[in-house]
Formats: structure tokens, C-alpha cells, sequence
């Protein structure tokens, strides 16, 4: 279908034009106000896309409806409404990260210390002092802002390695399906070299995701316990047996491009390929350093200690905030200065007190819980069907990591992709309508086959007894 289109109109027809226009833009503005416009897009509707479009009339099509115009109605909050939910949300990643055992421990030597503080008196003196806070500023606060900004820098270099891997593989791949020279040069290809070439990539995404994916053995209780020495011991032997796996299906995807050259393929192409090669081993490995290499372990263990052991000593300081409020004799006053005050308050001022020093212990806590949960960029056990299961299980910590297991489901996705009524023996090339090159450009007619895959739910990984340590034959087997 063509729809032949002229700028020079006579001025009747651009008036007539103009108020066509006119209507069309108020009839828009009222279906975008009614949105009762049908969900598909106007391009779709109209098939414009088969259409021989002047420039004019691309600007109009751009600027009728889309499908968000439609039926697709997105919920409308209130500021009220908005404002209980973001709470709602808050507290829900409040609970995720600090309703812990850490959290327990750490709360009950808050209070434990604070009421010591405040009930234990000498000579009638209460042990309140007001002490500094310096000493939390830069031996706690400091060092955990300081590495949670490294750890969330590691996570966006973990996203910009994983989107040079995914853009260079994909074209490494296009380029042995599609790139011909000279007079249909790929058709001295061996039979089936683009299906050996797409599953040899399957299988290097496969063992990149593995990788990533797999339990985490570099913390502190991996290197410096008995039991966590022995999950390090297989954890890295499996890590070791993926990643030469990996390396090998790179070396085969290097000879792929001399195939191509061994075919006729002229050298600045098969250049580009290698090219692309390159670049994506190159990414791979910095994802497996960002995998295998974490942030400084002497930092990590110093906050934690300090976060357990600290309110032990600045629970002087909650005692002092109690003197100052009760204003009672235990707190150095003495006549007229002292406060007469109920029982019940003076039970309700010990209980801010010790609330204080929970909350204060609890914020540096989930500082570092926000940290630790990022040392690892890339979350391990990410559901492989994302329409099974409820959205919270989805992760194992915060939804802040990288779900390497999605992003690279959606590579192998493209790399599934073929041409509809292809004619060509390797398996890829061209449609047969853009070959012989036709008169009139069909390119427009061109369309896609996308197959079908079912995800299964199994982890990459199963969990097996830590206590076990396994030889290189069982970590190769248990791939």
C-alpha cells in the first residue's frame, strides 16, 4: 500500500488541511482528557509504518497518541495517600534491614548499659557525663559513609561493565548472522555455522551468570572461621571451574571470525569483530574482579565492633539527658533546683533515654546493613521466572543489587531472535526479500521470530553441607 503525498497544494487544500488539523488536535486533547483512545498506538492503528511517509507527515504522526495515551490508566494518588504509602515503603526497607539478629544484640546492650548508667548511683550521684560525640563522628559515621559510597560505586561500575558485555556480545553475534560482502559472500559459510556460533554464546552467557551469581565466600567469616574456611575452599573452587569454562568459549568465539574470514570476509570487518571481542572479554573480567575482590575487610570489622561496643561507653551520656530532665538530687541538684515529679514520669523520661540510645545504635547499624548488602553487586538468588512467586522474594537483600540474572535472560533473548523466510544454509542472512536487492525497498515488510522460551524456577546453585569440603572433580561436576 503507498500513499503518494505533495507539499504543493493549492491553498484550498491546505485551508481544508488546517481545519482537519484543528479537529484532529481538539479531538485528541478530549480523548487525552477522556482517555477513551484505544491502548494501541496510533502508528499501529493507522500502519503507518507501511506507509511511504513524507517528513510532514512523520511530525504528525509523532504527535498523535501513543499506547500510555489509551486504556492504559496509571493509578492516580492523593498527596495524602502518597505520602502514607512512601511511609508504608520506608518502614517496609526499615524492617528489611535492621529487624535482624545484629539489630536484637545491639539494642539490648544499648538499654542494658543506659539503665546501668542511670540506676547505678555513687554516693547518691548519678554516673551521667556529657560526653563528646567526636570520637563516633570519624571512627564510625565516616568510615561507613565513606565505604557505602564505594560500595554504591561498585555497583554502577558493575551495571556499566554489564552493559559493555551485553552490547558487545549481541553485536559479536549480529555480526556472523547478518554482516555478507561482495555478492552474497556468505553463502561459501558452512551449513549451520550461525546456530554453532549462537549456542557457543548460550553457553558463555550460561557461565557468566553462574559465576555472578554464585554464594558469596569473601567475607570476614569466610577467611577467619574453621566452618567458613571450608565454604571459601569450594565456593572458589567452583568460581575457578566457571570461569575456565568461560575462558574456553571465548578462545572457540575468537576462531569463529576466522571462519568468516576463510569465507571471503574482508579484513577491516572481521577487524570490527574482533573488535567486539575484545570488549566483551574485557568486561567479563572486570565483572569477575568486582565479583571476586570486595572492599577493604579491616573496615568492615572496625565498624562492626565499634557499633556493638559503643554504646557501652556513651551510655554516660543518656544518664546526663536524664539529670537534665528530671532535675532530681541523683543529677547534682539541690534545693530549689530539684524537680518534683511523679513516679511515672521519671519512668517515661529512662525509657526516651534508653529508646535514644536504640535508635542511635540502630541508624549506624543500618548504615552498615545498606553497605554490606552492596559489597556484593550482584544479587545470587534472584528468581529465574519472575511471573512465579511474590515481588518481596524476588531478592535475598534489598532490591539495590545488579539482577544479573535477568539482565543476561534478556541477552540470551536477543540472541535467540531470527529473521522470518531467510534463505540461506548458516542459518542466518538476510529475508529473501532484500535479496537479489529488489526495485522497491521492502525493507518495512521485514519481520522478526522470537521463540518462545519457558523459565524454570531451579537456582543455579543448590546448597550443599558447608561442612563438606569438595575436591576440583566435584566442583566441576556440580556445574
Amino acid at each position: 500500500r503507498e500513499r503518494a503525498v505533495t507539499f504543493d497544494a493549492g491553498t484550498n487544500a491546505d485551508e481544508g488541511m488546517d481545519a482537519e488539523r484543528g479537529e484532529t488536535d481538539a479531538h485528541a486533547q478530549s480523548a487525552a482528557h477522556m482517555r477513551t483512545e484505544s491502548a494501541a498506538s496510533m502508528l499501529e492503528r493507522d500502519d503507518v509504518c507501511h506507509l511511504t511517509m513524507s517528513g510532514r507527515e512523520a511530525l504528525e504522526a509523532y504527535e498523535k497518541l501513543g499506547p500510555l495515551d489509551g486504556d492504559v490508566e496509571m493509578p492516580r494518588l492523593g498527596s495524602t495517600l502518597a505520602a502514607l504509602l512512601n511511609f508504608a515503603a520506608a518502614f517496609r526497607v526499615f524492617k528489611r534491614f535492621l529487624i535482624t539478629t545484629e539489630s536484637v544484640i545491639v539494642s539490648a546492650v544499648s538499654v542494658a548499659s543506659t539503665l546501668f548508667f542511670i540506676l547505678y548511683e555513687i554516693d547518691g550521684h548519678r554516673l551521667g557525663v556529657n560526653v563528646s560525640w567526636t570520637f563516633v563522628s570519624f571512627a564510625i559515621i565516616y568510615p561507613l559513609t565513606g565505604s557505602l559510597d564505594a560500595a554504591f560505586r561498585r555497583r554502577e561500575e558493575a551495571l556499566k561493565q554489564l552493559s559493555v558485555f551485553k552490547t558487545n556480545v549481541l553485536t559479536f553475534y549480529l555480526g556472523h548472522r547478518d554482516w555478507d560482502w561482495g555478492e552474497n559472500g556468505r553463502a561459501k559459510l558452512p551449513a549451520k555455522h550461525v546456530n554453532e556460533v549462537r549456542w557457543m554464546m548460550v553457553q558463555l552467557v550460561c557461565d557468566v551468570r553462574n559465576f555472578l551469581t554464585a554464594p558469596e565466600v569473601a567475607r570476614l567469616v569466610h577467611l577467619n572461621t574453621s566452618r567458613g574456611k571450608v565454604a571459601w575452599e569450594k565456593g572458589r573452587k567452583i568460581q575457578w571451574a566457571i570461569a575456565q569454562r568461560v575462558r574456553a568459549q571465548f578462545q572457540k568465539l575468537s576462531l569463529t571470525t576466522e571462519v568468516l574470514k576463510y569465507a571471503g570476509m574482508p579484513g577491516n570487518e572481521s577487524a570490527r569483530l574482533r573488535q567486539f571481542h575484545k570488549d566483551a572479554y574485557m568486561a567479563w573480567e572486570n565483572l569477575r574482579f568486582l565479583k571476586t575482590y570486595r572492599t577493604p575487610m579491616a573496615t568492615r570489622a572496625f565498624a562492626r565492633v565499634y557499633i556493638l561496643i559503643h554504646p557501652i561507653f556513651w551510655a554516660p551520656y543518656y544518664a546526663y539527658i536524664v539529670s537534665e530532665m528530671l532535675h532530681d538530687e541523683a543529677g547534682g541538684y539541690t534545693g530549689e533546683d530539684v524537680y518534683e515529679v511523679p513516679t511515672y514520669t521519671k519512668g517515661l523520661v529512662m525509657f526516651y533515654a534508653c529508646c535514644l540510645s536504640v535508635i542511635t545504635s540502630l541508624a549506624m547499624l543500618g548504615l552498615f546493613n545498606v553497605r554490606y548488602s552492596l559489597e556484593d553487586p550482584f544479587a545470587t538468588k534472584e528468581r529465574l521466572s519472575e511471573s512465579e512467586g511474590e515481588y518481596s522474594h524476588r531478592y535475598t537483600r534489598g532490591q539495590d543489587q545488579v539482577l544479573i540474572n535477568k539482565e543476561l535472560r534478556e541477552l540470551v533473548g536477543e540472541l535467540v531472535v531470527e529473521f522470518k523466510d531467510t534463505f540461506e544454509t548458516s542459518g542466518g542472512g538476510i529475508p529473501a526479500d532484500l535479496y537479489p536487492l529488489p526495485s522497491r525497498s521492502r525493507l518495512q515488510t521485514i519481520e522478526l521470530e522470537v521463540p518462545e522460551v519457558l523459565h524454570t524456577t531451579q537456582t543455579s546453585f543448590r546448597r550443599r553441607n558447608p561442612t563438606k569440603a569438595v575436591g576440583d572433580e566435584e566442583a566441576n561436576a556440580s556445574l
